[in-house]
């Protein structure tokens, strides 16, 4: 954090970052020393709840994991890990092994084929989803990182498009519940809509939702202007995360459309 930058948010996306912790970071009260990110950032560490601050802090470890993962030392992370910890909270990804290897466990996936034709959507739109998987896989061998990474963001919407399409009024059932407002139409859902309900309706992991935030927001940069913005520029490391979180959505999906068959029966 400097200069005015947080990570690699705009304006926009740290605001719609903020409101997932029910933070207005634009009201007044966090512009006390200015109107940068780093320093409304800096005003909200200072004057807001602990446990409120601990989830924030541990949801930007967690970007700060996928965005930039070069230079992140053990013995930093262990200390961020324990103030955040302190002030009552833990560390997004946090398992019984610790952070570090949620995304460890997410890179041993290996790409199947077979396993996307056993999602609920049709034939046709599972074929294109693995050609586009297979093609992301291409693009990774050959450093095309951000090719990778808006082909990768593209397959997870479809699948969970597809999925919803199945089951459109539990689906419909979990946006209303969600939202307290009526659902649009499912081609007018936003991705992170997709992600949140099928996320609270236990279809998809509390990892997938997480790591699918964070590949969501990469898929945004298919805008050359907003990724000049942004200063992004992924990795291998980067586009492999990606590429893991489309597959281990891809089982969450089918596993949650067995079960739903299986209570059916």
């Amino acid at each position: 954090m400097g200069e005015g930058y947080v990570l690699d948010f705009t304006d926009k996306t740290f605001s719609e970052f903020f409101q997932e912790f029910e933070v207005r970071i634009d009201d007044v009260a966090f512009r006390q020393d200015g109107d940068s990110k780093a320093k409304r950032l800096r005003a909200f560490l200072r004057i807001a709840d602990a446990p409120v601050v601990a989830s924030v802090l541990g949801a930007l470890l967690q970007r700060r994991r996928i965005v930039g993962p070069n230079g992140l030392k053990s013995s930093e992370i262990e200390h961020y890990e324990a103030l955040v910890t302190r002030l009552g909270g833990a560390p997004r990804g946090s398992t019984s092994v610790g952070p570090a290897d949620t995304e460890t466990e997410l890179l041993r996936r290996v790409f199947q084929p077979e396993l996307f034709a056993r999602l609920p959507v049709d034939v046709t739109m599972s074929r294109a989803l693995v050609s586009r998987m297979e093609e992301a896989h291409r693009c990774i061998d050959a450093n095309a990182h951000l090719a990778a990474v808006i082909l990768c963001g593209s397959v997870l919407e479809g699948m969970c498009l597809g999925f919803g399409g199945s089951y459109p009024e539990r689906v419909n059932r979990g946006y209303s519940a969600l939202y307290k407002k009526p659902p649009p139409h499912f081609h007018e859902w936003k991705m992170k809509e997709w992600i949140d309900v099928l996320g609270r309706l236990g279809d998809l992991s509390p990892n997938v939702e997480k790591f699918g935030q964070a590949l969501r927001d990469f898929r945004n940069y298919v805008h050359p202007a907003e990724q000049l913005v942004h200063r992004f520029s992924p990795d291998k490391n980067t586009a492999r995360i990606g590429f893991q979180v489309v597959i281990a959505a891809a089982e969450d999906l089918v596993r949650a459309a067995a079960s739903m068959k299986a209570s059916s029966q």
